[in-house]
């Protein structure tokens, strides 16, 4: 009772410092804290009420909001972190509505796992229409709450959607085990559809301990096609400090899901405009194929027998609905079997829709070219019926692993030609929305003589400037500048070759003249996706680092961002709450290994639970295995150890193959990677690998080393 007693003072005391006691509109709404007794109880419930400007002397209705206070809190909470005053401001501004705002005193039911009849949802419904009832509501509800109030806001807003315009959870605690399943409110999201109505906000610290959760549900929302709005605050953790500074962001969330109705118009709805339905060969992404023959594909639209096509029943019945006439003997799976089978038989495909495309599978070619370059006349794209493709949705981004026209390779490439050298990948990079290329020697003017300006000693790279067109040739759109080399022949030649792309309009990653400048993202815009690119370097040396402090080893530099881990921690995850796509290519420790050491595996899975939805690896001069990780948050995340050498001049057999990964983004999601397996010629040359070299080489990397 003496506990009670003080809590009462306490709000009393927070009460005057907000209310002004006057009936004029103009003024302040009034703060009260109320009783109700719920039905079929002898204990009152404390609330606290706010009702705005002008309720006592009007009959106007108002929109009601509810918001839950976190674990061990009370009703005080969100007064002090400032909400009431902030929405006081708001009101006499025009920025918010007037609406009346309750913050139930939840007492230790709110924290018990109590549903039904005796738990603390059934009292807030309850509570619900007592509020309606005895106030001027509208009907226009929305819920919201800290912490622990953000898992009774969703578990309450998803189980009664039809009673709220909208929910928001800040920090909320969500846990898979944490509840059983149907009171779960990571269960409950999974009913939800692209049609639901309500406005969802999700938002935590970057530090937050209730992360894995929040990012789970916004996992959930995102696969069932429901929209919200899911925002990380960097350098934020779980406390009152973090939600106080967020007030701002809160009231407007409410403000504006209260001041209008939410648009029904699905996230369905919205892709399935303008577009055709589009079919593609495709295989498990461990298959030893890249392509197949436009002839194999006519054969089977005429009703020819392909003994390595696997098709599921739902795509067997849509294509003879589309008018595609199987051959009797096509092998037809389940649904849920496709995949596993597919996998098991390497050299096994199917025909999929476009937008049944996913991470372990990966489209395969026609005649040695990507379907999407060559939709005119091809077989199996269709008007009208169910549009799943659509050009202007689609970004490829093409990353690539080291370059250095340096040594005998520069020697090679002076004797053919950068034309010449450019000539076997040109026409497949070309395709791509963005074509990466990481970039290790440093233009230099006195290359290939050593200065007095050499940092790197006798193993210094440098690269001509007449062997700079290359990459104008290559049409290069994106410069990774994370190498260990990028200094060997001193700052000003980083200094001539970071201005050399600048110059171009070429766009740089990882390296720059500042270390926020290395640090800087690179967001790119393209077809309504935003893809977000983080580039570091994880091993130096010292000299290749950006650095400003002038007391530091090498003074202040240019030079490639150093994967420095509590920067990456911070803003990894707030780059994936505000972008589609998360990639982070690293400059990691070089191994002459296929496989990953076991803290390579560590720190590129680290990476991907911090936020990065794919995390290349661009310095191994030997191509490496990969991996899908799932992460805590549900999410499965592209890893790639190693992609090999692009333009270097090593000649072993490992050393002159490689990988080109084309990442396809999709309406927001990437849908699939491509690979395109190659080899460099008398290392200068990267071209194709084909026939048995090419099945050789994919079954030496995808089944001997990476065990698919």
């Amino acid at each position: 009772m003496a506990l009670l007693v003080l809590a009462i003072a306490g709000i009393a005391a927070l009460l005057t410092a907000v209310t002004v006691n006057s009936a004029d509109c103009n003024q302040a709404g009034s703060l009260t804290r109320e009783t109700y007794l719920p039905d079929g109880s002898a204990r009152p419930r404390y609330f606290t009420l706010y009702l705005p400007p002008c309720y006592e002397i009007s009959k106007q209705t108002y929109p009601l909001l509810i918001l839950l206070h976190g674990s061990n809190a009370d009703d005080k909470q969100w007064l002090r972190l400032g909400f009431i005053k902030a929405l006081e401001a708001a009101i006499q501004s025009g920025a918010s509505p007037p609406m009346i705002v309750v913050l139930p005193f939840g007492d230790a039911i709110a924290n018990e796992n109590y549903f039904g009849g005796n738990g603390y949802d059934s009292l807030l419904i309850d509570q619900l229409d007592h509020l309606q009832q005895r106030y001027r509501s509208d009907g226009r509800t929305a819920i919201g709450g800290i912490s622990r109030g953000g898992f009774w806001a969703y578990h309450v807003g998803l189980r009664f959607p039809d009673r709220f315009a909208a929910i928001g959870g800040h920090s909320p605690f969500f846990d898979p085990i944490h509840v059983e399943p149907r009171y779960n409110p990571l269960e409950l999201a999974r009913s939800q559809g692209p049609d639901a109505v309500m406005r969802l906000w999700l938002d935590r610290g970057s530090k937050d301990f209730a992360a894995d959760g929040v990012d789970q549900m916004h996992v959930i929302l995102s696969d069932r096609g429901v929209d919200h709005q899911y925002v990380v605050y960097g350098d934020a953790g779980h406390n009152e400090v973090s939600w106080q500074q967020h007030i701002p962001a809160y009231l407007a969330f409410y403000s504006e899901a209260l001041d209008q109705t939410p648009s029904s118009r699905s996230l369905a709805e919205r892709s399935a405009e303008a577009g055709k339905e589009l079919w593609i060969p495709a295989a498990a992404f461990s298959a030893l194929q890249t392509s197949i023959s436009r002839d194999q594909l006519d054969g089977i639209v005429a009703g020819g027998f392909d003994q390595r096509l696997t098709l599921s029943e739902s795509a067997a019945a849509r294509l003879r609905k589309l008018g595609v006439e199987l051959h009797r003997a096509t092998r037809i799976v389940a649904n849920e079997d496709l995949e596993g089978r597919l996998w098991r038989d390497k050299l096994s495909f199917t025909l999929l829709p476009f937008d049944r495309l996913r991470l372990r599978l990966r489209p395969l070619w026609l005649d040695g070219k990507p379907v999407v370059d060559q939709i005119d006349g091809y077989p199996l794209i269709f008007d009208g019926g169910a549009p799943n493709y659509h050009p202007g949705n689609l970004t490829r981004i093409t990353l690539s692993g080291t370059t250095a026209i340096a040594r005998q390779t520069r020697t090679a490439i002076d004797a053919i030609g950068v034309e010449a050298a450019a000539s076997g990948i040109r026409d497949y990079v070309a395709a791509s929305d963005f074509f990466h290329l990481t970039n290790e020697a440093p233009l230099a003017d006195s290359c290939p003589q050593f200065n007095d300006k050499v940092l790197g000693g006798a193993n210094s790279l440098c690269m001509k400037r007449e062997h700079a067109s290359l990459f104008d040739i290559l049409n290069v759109d994106v410069v990774d500048l994370t190498g260990n080399h990028v200094n060997d022949f001193g700052y000003d030649a980083f200094e001539d070759t970071l201005m050399l792309f600048e110059e171009a309009g070429t766009k740089v990653v990882g390296g720059g003249r500042s270390r926020d400048d290395a640090r800087k993202p690179l967001i790119l815009s393209h077809n309504g996706n935003t893809i977000a690119w983080l580039a570091c370097n994880a091993v130096g040396p010292y000299y290749a680092l950006v650095n400003e402090d002038p007391n530091a080893l090498g003074g202040p530099r240019p030079g490639a961002a150093f994967c420095d881990r509590a920067w990456l921690e911070d803003d990894l995850p707030v780059l994936a709450s505000q972008n589609d796509l998360v990639l982070l290519t690293v400059h990691y420790q070089e191994f002459e290994s296929y496989t990953p050491t076991a803290q390579q595996r560590a720190d590129f899975r680290t990476f991907a639970e911090w936020g990065a939805d794919v995390v290349i690896g661009t310095a191994e001069h030997k191509p490496m295995t990969f991996e899908f990780y799932r992460t805590r948050r549900g999410e499965t995340a592209f890893i790639h150890f190693g992609l090999g050498n692009l333009y270097f001049d090593q000649s072993f057999w490992g050393n002159k193959r490689f990988f080109l990964d084309t990442l396809y983004v999709y309406a927001s999601k990437l849908v699939a990677v491509e690979l395109f397996p190659g080899v460099i010629d008398n290392r200068a040359r990267p071209r194709l690998l084909t026939g048995d070299d090419q099945f050789n080489f994919l079954h030496f990397m995808l089944i001997q080393q990476n065990g698919f």
